[in-house]
């Protein structure tokens, strides 16, 4: 469509996501009004988690809807990358290479970008926080037959938008309910933390993990870990905008909670102290300089999550209505393509949005794309998870969300 046509639109983002602020973000830059709806309250409500994986597709797509200043900036801000990664034993002996698709660096054209999640996510406000409206959970939405949506929320209030896009995780209603997407809960867990790069901890642990990505094969699980060393000579006035970072280890268990001593119902609830005690556990006979990244771990920064996945979809009728993202599409973290994939969604559906002659076209071509490579990169999120948990899942016993 044209972009004059266009500014008559209502287009309403569900969820303050990177996937929604990088679509945001793209509309912005192509001269097209949007609205996004946020269920919190504020911008930092809740954590953004740490480290993320930018690969190839994801910093296209993040070229491609970001303003020049920003991408700059959060080409400056990320960590420095390094080519490969390490398979370590538990007492940092080199093992087998056996890797996830997506995280092979092969005959790439530069190295996966290794940006702090903040840090992006506040790259990603900037100049649309004036169209974020927080405090508005959706509950419900009704379509027309002039292709309007009615969007109602929990405070009360409604909006009618032309254009409904879902970019509110893996819980969103629109994406299970209008988008078929069927989330299972495949019966793993992800412990994560950081530790930061104070002189002590900096000495008490092994020098193969200051460099790069480091994966480690346990019993039913893996660790992954990941040095973030951040160039702050190029650090300048475009900076104060963001919070303070400092260098840190980033580090994550990835496998089934039975081999941390956690039933699969109660790992919500763990303390700080509870998941100490668990990966205490699992590493008790690894090596010291291994075992001293929790030691020296930034506690309050300890977290516990569920790993979801959808499973591969059919397309479904196209509306007024998509989503992208984990709305749409939930990974497992193993494969490392989540949040690229989102990315990839952003930048599609605004060049589809501008180039095509209405929205039913550019969602119905949205959809279809989206749907293929979606597909595929749940297949790899899968496959990952298989190699880092140590055991082939059956996906068709998993629970059903």
């Amino acid at each position: 469509m044209m972009v004059q046509q266009l500014k008559n639109k209502r287009i309403a983002v569900i969820g303050a996501g990177l996937g929604g602020l990088c679509l945001a973000q793209g509309l912005k830059k192509n001269g097209i009004p949007f609205t996004i709806f946020e269920k919190d309250t504020a911008i930092n409500t809740r954590s953004q988690g740490y480290r993320i994986r930018v690969n190839e597709p994801g910093r296209k797509a993040l070229e491609e809807c970001l303003p020049g200043n920003l991408y700059r900036l959060f080409l400056d801000t990320c960590a420095a990358s390094y080519s490969g990664m390490k398979v370590l034993t538990t007492t940092l002996e080199s093992s087998r290479n056996a890797l996830v698709e997506s995280w092979s660096d092969g005959v790439k054209e530069m190295p996966d970008l290794k940006p702090n999640r903040l840090t992006l996510r506040e790259i990603l406000l900037q100049g649309i926080q004036d169209h974020i409206c927080f405090g508005k959970e959706l509950t419900a939405w009704k379509e027309s037959e002039n292709g309007e949506v009615e969007l109602a929320f929990s405070d009360g209030s409604t909006y009618t938008a032309d254009l409904v896009i879902a970019a509110d995780g893996v819980h969103s209603r629109i994406g299970k309910e209008y988008c078929k997407d069927h989330k299972i809960n495949t019966g793993n867990i992800t412990i994560y933390g950081r530790t930061f790069c104070s002189p002590e901890a900096q000495n008490a642990i092994a020098q193969e993990l200051q460099e790069g990505t480091s994966v480690i094969i346990g019993d039913r699980f893996s660790l992954i870990t990941d040095f973030m060393s951040f160039d702050f000579s190029r650090k300048d006035t475009s900076w104060n905008q963001l919070s303070p970072i400092s260098d840190y280890f980033y580090w994550a268990f990835i496998g089934n909670p039975q081999a941390f001593g956690m039933a699969k119902s109660d790992f919500y609830s763990h303390s700080t102290e509870e998941i100490l005690q668990a990966i205490n556990k699992v590493t008790y006979q690894w090596h010291p300089k291994l075992k001293a990244l929790f030691q020296y771990a930034d506690q309050p920064s300890l977290s516990v999550t569920p790993i979801r996945s959808s499973l591969p979809k059919e397309p479904w009728t196209s509306g007024n209505i998509t989503a992208l993202g984990d709305a749409v599409h939930t990974m497992s973290p193993a494969g490392g393509v989540g949040a690229n994939t989102a990315f990839t969604d952003a930048a599609l559906l605004t060049r589809y949005i501008i180039s095509k002659s209405s929205i039913p076209e550019a969602v119905e071509e949205y959809e279809k794309q989206m749907i293929m490579y979606s597909n595929h990169a749940i297949e790899i999120s899968l496959k990952g998870g298989e190699i880092l948990h140590g055991i082939t899942e059956d996906h068709g016993n998993k629970e059903s969300l």
